[in-house]
Order: structure tokens, then sequence, then C-alpha cells
């Protein structure tokens, strides 16, 4: 991973132009064109100490990356002009600009908080969650644009602000809490429809999937314990099997473009599966041993 840091100045520089390069992109293959959201995602994977230098420059590539409203986007810094969203261009209001969006500010968050140890009193991380806040919506979810989608959205802002030390009584993080538990399905499951990244309001899709069933209960292991309602019945339809339909597996939890095309990524049902079962036998343990 380290042989493939960028190293070349390409268009994320025009907003950000005093920034030395040190992000990664997304592919093997990929030189110059890096992104928030891998970045955190490599340094999370490199010790500090394997590789100083590098690891550095890559933190200090993710941080000049933030945008001036505070959040982070996920190629570019600054592109959301109103005017951009207008031009003639199928999916402009999506393809042409480059805002800040829940997902992308949450993923660095959690970086910054886990690895870096910043906490919300520092400067970054206070922009961040201020812009988070900001847009947080009515109903208490967030809109995730890489990912399906508001569920997706509100799992990475509810657990990365967590890593930050953001306080659980925050009436924003109780808001969306509620909001988790209150599109649970009867089964235990969570499942949202790719429509809610089209007409950006969230969809139910009427049935579950692993994915977002996944992605719900980690938000409810870092807030709540094992024996929340919604934990219980969300961990019994995870762990059985036999109530998971081929759809639940198949269907696409990844988006590239909304209105044009979505992302089934083949190994997120596992991956992110493992994750919530290990953060809830976890979360079992610590209460077990809060009570001897």
């Amino acid at each position: 991973m380290l042989e493939r840091q960028h190293t070349k100045t390409a268009d994320w520089s025009v907003k950000n132009p005093n920034s030395v390069p040190g992000g990664w992109g997304f592919s093997n293959i990929n030189t110059n064109n890096p992104d928030c959201d891998d970045t955190a995602a490599v340094l999370k994977a490199i010790p500090r100490n394997h590789s100083p230098a590098a690891w550095e420059r890559g933190v200090s590539w993710l941080l000049s990356m933030q945008n001036n409203d505070g959040g982070f986007s996920a190629f570019e810094k600054n592109v959301n002009h109103p005017l951009i969203r207008l031009l003639p261009l199928e999916s402009a209001e999506d393809a042409a600009v480059d805002p800040s969006t829940a997902d992308l500010t949450g993923r660095v968050l959690h970086f910054l908080g886990e690895r870096v140890g910043f906490t919300e009193k520092h400067p970054h991380i206070q922009r961040a969650v201020k812009w988070l806040f900001e847009h947080q919506e009515q109903n208490g979810s967030w809109y995730g644009r890489w990912g399906v989608c508001y569920i997706y959205g509100t799992w990475a802002a509810l657990t990365d602000m967590h890593a930050c030390g953001v306080d659980r009584k925050h009436p924003g993080i109780q808001k969306a809490l509620r909001w988790l538990k209150s599109i649970q399905n009867d089964d235990g499951s969570w499942g949202e429809s790719c429509k809610s990244a089209e007409i950006k309001t969230y969809v139910p899709l009427h049935r579950g999937t692993i994915v977002q069933t996944a992605w719900a209960l980690d938000a409810f292991f870092t807030y709540e314990n094992s024996e929340h309602p919604s934990v219980v019945k969300g961990m019994q339809y995870l762990t059985d099997s036999s109530s998971h339909s081929t759809d639940s597996l198949a269907y696409p939890a990844g988006i590239g473009l909304p209105k044009q095309f979505y992302i089934r990524y083949h190994s997120y049902p596992y991956v992110f599966s493992l994750l919530a079962v290990g953060k809830y036998l976890d979360s079992i343990e610590k209460e077990t041993a809060n009570e001897t």
C-alpha cells in the first residue's frame, strides 16, 4: 500500500494548491485521483511507526482536504457551486459537484479520532461535527452519498462522531437513534431502497438486507447495550441464516451515481456482519466484566 501512495498533483490541487500529495485512490492503477475515503482507510491499516513520513504525509493531505464548510467530500475541495448543478448534463446535480457528505465526513472523523487521537476539542473535529449536526435531516437521519443511503449516512455519522468523543446524550445523537429504531422491520432487520438516493428522501425497502442491518446494529452498539430491544431483534435476524433471502445478500449497498448505477460489493454482507457480531460480543464481554 505504501507503494501506491500518490506523489503527483492533479485535479484535487486546483482548489488545494498548497498541499503536498499524499493520498490514496480507489483501485490499484489509480495514481493521480486520490480520495478522502480510501486515504483514511489505508492510513488505518498502516501502522504509524512502520513508515512515519508517509503516514504523516497522508494525514496532512487528508486534513488539507477539509472543505470551507467544515465537512469532507470525496475527490476535490470546495467544488459545490450551485450553478455547476445546473449544467445541461444528465445527473449534473450529483456528477458535476463534490460536496461535503455525512459518510465521507464521518469516515475521516473516525480515523482522526481512533488513530490520530484528535478529540472533539480539536479545530478540525469541531468544524466537521458542526457541519454534521447542521446537515442532519429533520427526522434525525443523515444522507449518505456513496452508500444506500440514509441508513448508511446515519451509521457513518453516529459511529464516527463517537470515535471523537461526541457526547452520547447530544440531542442530535439521540434523535438519530430514535430514527433508526423507528424504521426497523418487524423481523428485526433494516432495509432501504436505492430510490432514496434518487429523490433524496428515505424510502423503505419493506424487507431487510444483511448489509444495512449490520450498519444499523453497529450504530446501536456504539451507544446502547446488548440488551436493547432493537439490538436483540437485529442480532436474531443477522445470525439466523434461514431468514436470509438471496435478495438480502445481493441488494446493492453502494452508489456510483444516483439514478445511473448502484454497486453490489460482494464482500459487504460478510465483512459488515462480522464487524457487527464482533462488536456485539465485545459489548457483552464488557458488560459482564462490569458486573463482576
